[in-house]
């Protein structure tokens, strides 16, 4: 019963007064080291966590967002050193628009580990819902180097960003990837005999240089 006590209080402390903390340094700051993390099941939080995120993602109700905000942050203070349930919560931060709490969360993950495919998809994801497609490319080319080459949706990104920076061929070949991974799409299917069709050497449209 005190275990659940305190954690609905952790919950209510941070979904109403930790957007407010200063950040400093490239980490947000916040002064916390009176609670006893130690006592809670940091498992069943986390898996709760994922539950009410689902559920947001399924319903788009806030409610369970925050409430996914609240349990994530707590196994951040847990599980310091894990990725995973930091880019979770920068990822209920970008939902909610608060660019620059979702930016730090996940700058956090970069001094654990720059190469994560899971930290470098989401945030060329925040980017990329951003329309700054240049650092969105920057990072999901390090998640594809990384494990996640057989991911139907970052080879779909990376495709239309290629597009449009009017690298045909770059796109082609990520549509194609994209294409392997889900022949249900048969858009994707018209868009590869599309750029096929056209003149690369001739067409305004093509460009030998890459952005990156």
């Amino acid at each position: 019963m005190i275990c659940k006590k305190l954690l609905y209080l952790l919950i209510s402390l941070f979904i109403f007064v930790l957007p407010v903390f200063p950040i400093e340094k490239g980490s947000v700051k916040y002064e916390d080291n009176l609670m006893d993390y130690s006592v809670l099941d940091d498992t069943a939080i986390l898996k709760d966590a994922d539950e009410f995120f689902e559920m947001y993602e399924q319903t788009g109700d806030t409610k369970y967002l925050s409430t996914a905000m609240g349990k994530y942050y707590i196994i951040t203070k847990i599980r310091p050193l894990e990725i995973y349930p930091m880019v979770q919560l920068a990822r209920t931060y970008d939902a909610k628009h608060l660019d620059r709490f979702a930016k730090q969360y996940f700058y956090t993950c970069y001094d654990i580990n720059k190469k994560d495919p899971y930290l470098n998809y989401y945030f060329g994801d925040f980017y990329y819902k951003r329309n700054d497609f240049k650092r969105a490319l920057r990072y999901f080319k390090i998640a594809y180097a990384n494990g996640y080459d057989g991911y139907y949706d970052l080879n779909l990104k990376i495709a239309t960003i290629y597009e449009k920076f009017a690298d045909l061929l770059k796109a082609k070949y990520y549509y194609e990837k994209a294409y392997e991974l889900n022949q249900q799409n048969t858009n994707l299917k018209g868009k590869i005999i599309q750029i096929e069709s056209l003149n690369y050497n001739n067409s305004g449209y093509y460009q030998n240089s890459v952005r990156e």
